[in-house]
């Protein structure tokens, strides 16, 4: 029988509840991270779920995330529901988007708060370069980002980003291949330093039924 987590997410809840976030390392079993190489070669490659609009020149590419059966889709959300909390009957994605960004990435780009429908971001990683990592701000705290799209630090605001990720001393989870990491999503911005050649899974969720995007793969499922 196939599995997605050799380690149970639950273990984690009270860290994620305390912090906001959380680092699952070495969660994944060996055939989900196939998988998941496995499903980024074939969209680098075939490019036949690649999101036209989401292309950002010079920073990345962004492809749409299925799962391999409904058996892993349900025991991700299983797993996932656990560690947050939420029903698992009302567990809602709002976003499944395998983000590849490219060699021209800039080193310090601006951090970003997911759409308000992204309660909870969960990424998984599936290439990290070498010095690469997720830097997650819980001090920058503008409450959450009530938008139906990201908000960003914009660089006229904050001139000198590298500066913003010194300054501020952001969470850096120095994720890797097989981990899991969990953080609130539309209240904590977020930046990949340096992003170049990553490759990151990010399923947002939200316990309330929020999927802007029609990418809820439960969506029949609900009450």
């Amino acid at each position: 029988m196939s599995v997605v987590f050799i380690d149970d997410p639950a273990l984690y809840h009270d860290a994620f509840r305390t912090t906001g976030y959380v680092h699952l390392k070495d969660v994944l079993s060996d055939d989900f991270r196939t998988y998941l190489t496995v499903f980024q070669e074939h969209s680098l490659r075939d490019r036949e779920n690649e999101i036209g609009t989401s292309k950002i020149h010079g920073k990345k590419r962004q492809f749409l995330f299925d799962f391999a059966d409904r058996e892993d889709a349900g025991r991700f959300r299983s797993g996932m529901a656990a560690l947050t909390r939420i029903d698992p009957e009302r567990f809602t994605i709002s976003e499944r988007h395998l983000k590849v960004y490219d060699e021209e990435a800039p080193c310090w780009p601006a951090p970003h708060a997911d759409r308000a429908a992204s309660e909870i971001s969960i990424g998984l990683p599936v290439h990290i370069p070498e010095g690469s990592t997720a830097c997650m701000f819980p001090e920058l705290n503008f409450g959450a980002n009530i938008e139906e799209r990201p908000v960003f630090l914009t660089e006229r605001g904050h001139p000198d980003l590298e500066d913003v990720y010194r300054a501020q001393e952001p969470v850096m989870p120095n994720e890797q291949f097989g981990d899991v990491i969990v953080f609130l999503g539309s209240p904590v911005f977020l930046g990949q330093v340096p992003a170049a050649g990553a490759a990151i899974l990010y399923i947002t969720v939200n316990g309330d039924g929020r999927d802007p995007l029609g990418e809820n793969i439960y969506a029949s499922e609900l009450a």
